[in-house]
């Protein structure tokens, strides 16, 4: 795996938009809080474009990507948020760019789509957390500290990954593996494509919002029937907020849903993790190795996903 360099106050973030477009009011409070917590910003040619549900055409937000790794003069970047059109540059990412100029980069949610072939086409780690016009600015200051912190280099390793959610155990154990995962809406879309990507072995979050059971089902057997969780070593599940049919049925709740859904997994499994769209999103590094004690809820990240002494 290729390590970033910390991103710390004074550095440079620049702000892309591989998704779907922001406001500009947004984008105004976004870019004063990073100024305000002391970083550079530097929003890429593209980053306010906005075209019907994208953030402008195909061609602006790829070049944004692009161009954001190539220069220099960028420490770290932060994507403005998610929605949808990550998947449509797949096939045109020149991953050579990212794996010669390796750098802290953070999104969440349809950036699932680019975070998971970075660590296995670029070898990069990438951070699973909050971003700028989405959520960054609404969420709590335990969540904004805990991403400065992750992407400053403060943390010791190993570190144990805070957690503030209510937390159930589904299956007892404890694993050692990759850590891997993200939407699983977006997991799911990456099945049977080039980009699908390999877990065996891994400790795999998923987390996922406004969706229903059935749903969250028909996304799960993808998984299932594609293979894709064959031979995992573990399961994180993260928030599933505003799950639209989750109370119709009095006798029936999230854990029993998803108690059901891993029984044949067969590996150490908890539910309540503080990754997602809830109003606590912890930044979780993919691609790095990680222990899982699910009785506890312990998530411990075992080595650092930055370059140390810089």
């Amino acid at each position: 795996m290729q390590l970033a360099k910390p991103v710390r106050p004074g550095d440079t973030l620049a702000v892309i938009s591989p998704a779907a477009p922001s406001s500009d009011e947004a984008f105004a409070a976004g870019v004063a809080y990073l100024e305000q917590c002391g970083y550079t910003v530097r929003l890429m040619p593209h980053a306010q474009a906005k075209r019907y549900y994208l953030a402008g055409d195909d061609e602006g937000r790829l070049a944004d990507f692009h161009a954001a790794f190539a220069d220099d003069s960028i420490d770290g970047i932060l994507c403005a948020r998610g929605g949808y059109g990550c998947l449509r540059l797949l096939d045109k990412i020149d991953w050579s760019v990212v794996r010669a100029n390796p750098k802290v980069f953070v999104g969440f949610s349809d950036l699932t789509t680019l975070l998971l072939p970075m660590v296995e086409q670029a070898g990069l780690v990438g951070f699973h957390g909050p971003m700028l016009t989405s959520n960054l600015i609404e969420q709590d200051a335990f969540s904004q500290q805990q991403l400065w912190n992750m992407i400053g280099g403060v943390h010791q390793y190993p570190y144990v990954l805070p957690n503030q959610s209510p937390y159930q155990c589904l299956h007892p154990g404890r694993a050692e593996g990759r850590l891997m995962g993200g939407n699983i809406s977006l997991l799911s879309s990456l099945c049977g494509t080039p980009w699908q990507p390999n877990l065996e072995g891994a400790l795999l979050f998923i987390e996922d919002w406004h969706e229903q059971f059935y749903t969250l089902d028909r996304q799960w057997q993808q998984l299932r029937l594609s293979g894709m969780l064959d031979g995992i070593a573990g399961l994180l599940l993260g928030d599933f907020i505003e799950i639209s049919d989750a109370g119709l049925w009095p006798d029936y709740n999230l854990a029993d849903f998803f108690r059901e859904l891993t029984a044949d997994l067969k590996v150490p499994t908890g539910l309540g993790f503080s990754i997602g769209h809830g109003c606590q999103n912890v930044t979780v590094p993919i691609g790095v190795t990680a222990t899982l004690e699910s009785t506890s809820g312990r998530l411990e990240i075992v080595s650092s996903p930055l370059q140390s002494g810089c």
